[in-house]
């Protein structure tokens, strides 16, 4: 009964500073009195150091940040930012002492997460047709010692980036161990290592030989489903040991097996990046005594394994970021190796130079140069728009980044890394192929705004710079990839996002010669010029032409080969037109139907530009590409009243509005969605009855 009672008035202690803490958040910030600020940051809660500590946590004080308040919950950490009522009440003493004292009792606390049914009210994403109901049923799912040897010994001992999440000594130690006792084993655990044998599956299924390989297939997606399952007996949105290990590692399988679409992987890595946050992830663990040395530097290394697959997966889906870096503060992680880290370290060691290549090096550098292009998409797509001094300063910055890309991963010929692994050449591409993307973004707005004012020449050269080096690096990455190459250019061709830079590199080429068709060769010019500005179009349409050649060549490999290689092959018909209309200026005011070959309701398109073999693209295979969108606002413009007052817009009527929404959604999506999303009509597609293509 006086148990009771103490509990009642402190629930009500509780309701009456909730009460306090809300009006003061309403309070205008500029009334905060300055005494309650510092009496609040002062407030600190008594702790003693322990060994293997982190030593760098913050002491509280006037106008210092304060970093919000990680709980330890069953192995697992949950965060509160400093906004959160809670944050607040954790800093007076006496309630902090009462809610670690009732911790232990609360019911969703007790037992092992080994006997944790799913929530069914939480999120269903991860869910299997069929959830084993105890944890025989997933051991007895597990592969023979000898194939699970193999697995995991293929992922732990490839290059792949998400390696560096599992501190591979700490792994090998523990699966050692679980042979011995499996039924020991957490089900968190088993999440963990049947990712880790999807991973390893993975790498085989989707490599040169394995592609046709059945077998692989199905235990690919056996240990996938089964990573799920073990995730949610385990009730993962709960904080726990090795469940965000497990997590990052089933985001990327479902990129991995998603190769053709993004939807599905960006709602489960929204998912992931949110438990992370609740997991205060996000926030340096320098902050809190709490976490050791060595888990605060695994820590950083999920934190930015996340920010890698979240903007891989913005960029692939024309999304923003989910991971809002101005709310995070998590560090870099620093160049060790798995020997430099151990569990009972009490000191992080001093990183390894830049110039001793690590594992850690790869994608810290690549999240460097993503972080700069995430900035950028910030800006270029913002609603408000973006100043041109703006523009220039982002540029700098993304220099700067460039310069300071480590020797061993600067990009260089071939001819220059004879010496090198295929691993460390494509690894120098994908960070290249990145800080290109970049430029493109940053600058690709004024090939078309502004063309003829000399005050934006630079930004028009540097998007058709970028978009040149792309195009060189893949038609490079293609021919050393034959057998007997440098590469093996297979699994890295089949990226999606690899996908996407090659066929956006192609639309820019495309649309600067469309322009220089529209804008450059309509101006009063030289001989001279007129020459030099067609023997450019005569170049570029040469670079188009070689990216078609290549992606025809490969698009019987997956859907998106297939697609890039259409949407190649209608940029060569729109290039081949330009060249054949754009020799004189009187040539140029060519009709919209002279030009796409029609004359009525029906969509002629011309002949490709090279002979088509068995199997490749026909030159009659409509697709929505089959028109020619970079120059739709320039032919609209002119000619669309006149000659098909039936077409209609779902959005604005007004020309250069679809010209700019196209490119602006095209550029981001990487494919011909948002031409489908228009709807332009029927009658414009070469439809006459309504139907499909």
């Amino acid at each position: 009964m006086v148990a009771r009672r103490q509990s009642q008035g402190i629930q009500d202690h509780l309701r009456e500073l909730h009460l306090r803490i809300e009006q003061l958040a309403k309070t205008d910030a500029q009334s905060e009195s300055p005494d309650l600020v510092d009496n609040i940051h002062n407030i600190g809660l008594s702790q003693t150091q322990q060994p293997g500590r982190a030593t760098e946590a913050g002491q509280g004080g006037p106008g210092q940040e304060y970093p919000g308040t990680l709980k330890i919950d069953q192995g697992g950490t949950r965060y509160v930012n400093p906004t959160h009522w809670q944050a607040v009440l954790d800093e007076i003493a006496e309630v902090k002492e009462y809610l670690d004292l009732t911790e232990g009792t609360s019911p969703e606390e007790e037992g092992d997460d080994t006997l944790a049914a799913p929530d069914i009210s939480g999120p269903v994403l991860l869910f299997g047709n069929t959830i084993p109901t105890d944890k025989a049923s997933l051991l007895a799912a597990l592969p023979v010692r000898s194939v699970a040897d193999r697995l995991v010994s293929v992922f732990l001992n490839s290059k792949e980036s998400i390696l560096v999440i599992i501190h591979v000594p700490t792994f090998a130690k523990e699966y050692s161990e679980f042979w011995k006792k499996p039924e020991e084993a957490s089900i968190s655990w088993l999440a963990f290592l049947f990712s880790i044998l999807c991973a390893g599956t993975g790498l085989q299924l989707f490599s040169t030989s394995g592609r046709a390989d059945g077998d692989f297939a199905e235990a690919f997606d056996e240990n996938h489903r089964l990573a799920s399952q073990c995730l949610n007996l385990a009730n993962y949105t709960s904080p726990g040991r090795y469940k965000m290990e497990a997590l990052v590692i089933s985001v990327a399988m479902e990129i991995l097996r998603s190769s053709d679409t993004h939807i599905g992987p960006s709602v489960l890595l929204g998912l992931a990046t949110r438990l992370a946050m609740h997991g205060g992830y996000h926030r340096d663990p320098k902050h809190y005594r709490e976490i050791s040395v060595f888990d605060g530097e695994m820590r950083r290394r999920i934190w930015m394994c996340l920010s890698l697959l979240d903007h891989y997966i913005s960029l692939q889906a024309g999304l923003p970021p989910t991971t809002v870096q101005a709310q995070s503060d998590t560090e870099e992680p620093r160049n060790l190796t798995d020997e430099d880290l151990d569990s009972s370290m009490i000191a992080l060691p001093q990183a390894r130079p830049q110039t001793e290549t690590t594992p850690i090096l790869f994608p810290v550098t690549l999240n460097r140069i993503m972080f700069a292009n995430a900035d950028i998409m910030s800006k270029v797509c913002s609603v408000k728009g973006v100043p041109y001094k703006e523009v220039l300063r982002l540029d700098a910055n993304l220099k700067q980044l460039h310069a300071n890309i480590p020797p061993s991963l600067r990009c260089r010929s071939l001819g220059e890394s004879i010496a090198d692994s295929p691993n460390m050449i494509m690894d120098r591409y994908n960070i290249d192929l990145m800080y290109q993307k970049a430029r493109c973004d940053l600058h690709r707005r004024y090939l078309t705004q502004n063309r003829l004012d000399p005050a934006y020449a630079y930004s028009r050269r540097e998007c058709l710079d970028a978009a040149r080096n792309v195009l060189q690096h893949q038609s490079d990455i293609f021919d050393a990839g034959f057998s007997g190459g440098q590469l093996s250019y297979s699994s890295f061709f089949f990226s999606p996002i690899v996908m996407a830079h090659f066929r956006t590199a192609a639309m820019i080429v495309s649309l600067e010669i469309s322009c220089q068709s529209r804008y450059d060769l309509n101006q009063k010019l030289s001989s001279n010029d007129r020459k030099s500005i067609l023997e450019e179009r005569a170049r570029l349409s040469q670079e188009i032409q070689r990216a078609y050649t290549i992606w025809n060549h490969l698009c019987h490999k997956s859907k998106e080969a297939l697609k890039t290689a259409k949407a190649l092959h209608v940029m060569l018909k729109i290039t081949n037109n330009h060249l054949q209309h754009g020799a004189t200026p009187e040539k140029d005011q060519s009709s919209p139907a002279d030009i796409f070959g029609y004359h009525d309701a029906t969509l002629h398109m011309p002949t490709a530009p090279s002979p088509l073999g068995s199997g490749e693209i026909a030159g009659n295979d409509l697709t929505p590409f089959d028109v020619d969108l970079m120059d739709a606002s320039f032919y609209l413009g002119q000619d669309a009243l006149s000659y098909s007052a039936d077409t209609q817009f779902t959005g604005s009527v007004n020309a250069v509005d679809f010209y700019d929404k196209y490119w602006d959604n095209i550029m981001l999506l990487g494919d011909s969605q948002s031409f489908n999303d228009m709807t332009l009509n029927s009658g414009f597609l070469g439809q006459t009855d309504g139907g499909p293509l």
